[in-house]
């Protein structure tokens, strides 16, 4: 019992706050858990949503407080925080031929896989990533809307049910170059 407590104790621990950043769309606090032996976890908490602008001021101070020779690991929240990079995915699952906009899923595989690989695959995700190179991207319960509650291209070629991704819960893990 006592060692249930202190474990659950354990988990429950407030991470330690590496730094409140301050950009033009609201303040992002910058949660840090460093254990020995194990990869540096970072996690972005904004106050708001994030424009791309404020999201690459964010990563830059992130930048500034990880080791440089180390791996690491950013946990950006939901994606619907950051309504360019929810826009970001939406676009690029409209013109993924994998992506079966009637189901709302991918044609193969599962939906959590099919999105971390295109976010992966697209060079506006990874120019976010200054510096690093990205090891793996991992999300976990993705949402999908129609076309037409999504920010998307005027005279897409798909009509306005269509599904498509737009939230998710992300992780990248990143490498030094």
């Amino acid at each position: 019992m006592i060692r249930t407590l202190m474990l659950l104790s354990a988990l429950a621990a407030a991470p330690v706050v590496e730094s409140n950043v301050k950009t033009a769309d609201c303040t992002v606090r910058i949660e840090a858990l460093v254990e020995a032996g194990r990869r540096p976890y970072y996690r972005l908490r904004p106050e708001c949503e994030l424009s791309r602008a404020s999201t690459l001021t964010a990563l830059d101070a992130l930048r500034v407080s990880a080791p440089a020779g180390r791996e690491i690991s950013v946990g950006f929240g939901r994606i619907v925080l950051y309504p360019w990079l929810s826009s970001l995915l939406a676009r690029e699952a409209s013109s993924a031929p994998g992506w079966d906009a009637a189901r709302g899923l991918p044609r193969q595989g599962h939906e959590n896989a099919f999105v971390a690989r295109l976010l992966a695959r697209s060079p506006e995700f990874a120019v976010l990533f200054a510096g690093r190179r990205i090891v793996s991207v991992l999300v976990e319960k993705v949402l999908v809307r129609p076309a037409g509650e999504l920010d998307l291209p005027a005279g897409a070629p798909f009509p306005a049910s269509a599904l498509f991704p737009f939230d998710a819960q992300l992780w990248v893990v990143l490498a030094p170059r």
